[in-house]
C-alpha cells in the first residue's frame, strides 16, 4: 500500500512543483498617490515591474531618479513604484524632496500586504511579473530587465 502511495505523490510531484511556481500578482488594495483604492491584480496585462521601497531603505533616492528613465528605455513595462509602510503624503514628501515629477505609476501599500504574498527579503527589491500576471523573478536593489 505504502509503495503505492508513493509512487502516486511521485507522479504528482511535477505537477505540485509548478503550480507553486506559477503564482500571480496578488489582489491587494493599494491606493494611488490621489488617494484612490485600487487592487494590484487591476495591473495584469502587461509586463510588470515593481519596484518595492521604503523611505527607510538605503540606495532608493537613486533608484526612483532612476525609474523615469526605465519607464521611457521599457515601454514593453509597466514601472510600479510601490512603497510600503508609508502614506500617500509621505511618498508625496519624498518625491518632492528628491525633485522627481514621477512619470511612472505609484502604488502605497500602507500595511505591507504584499510581503504576506512575496516575502520581501530586501528593501529595496524588485520583482517582475509577465503580462499573464505570473511572477517572474524578485531582485535586491533596483534591477533593469
Amino acid at each position: 500500500m505504502f509503495k503505492y502511495l508513493a509512487h502516486i505523490l511521485f507522479l504528482l510531484l511535477p505537477f505540485f512543483l509548478t503550480s507553486c511556481s506559477q503564482e500571480t500578482i496578488p489582489k491587494i488594495q493599494v491606493r494611488t498617490l490621489e488617494g484612490k483604492e485600487v487592487y494590484l491584480s487591476d495591473y495584469k496585462g502587461q509586463k510588470i515591474l515593481i519596484y518595492v521601497w521604503s523611505r527607510t531603505c538605503v540606495g532608493h533616492s537613486e533608484h526612483l531618479k532612476e525609474l523615469n528613465k526605465l519607464q521611457e528605455k521599457k515601454k514593453d513595462f509597466l514601472i510600479i513604484s510601490y512603497a510600503v509602510a508609508m502614506e500617500p503624503e509621505d511618498v508625496i514628501k519624498s518625491y518632492q524632496e528628491l525633485d522627481i515629477e514621477p512619470k511612472f505609476l505609484t502604488l502605497v501599500d500602507t500595511e505591507v500586504k504584499f510581503n504576506d504574498y512575496f516575502p520581501i527579503t530586501f528593501l529595496p527589491s524588485t520583482y517582475i511579473f509577465n503580462e499573464k500576471g505570473r511572477f517572474v523573478s524578485s531582485h535586491p536593489s533596483l534591477y533593469i530587465p
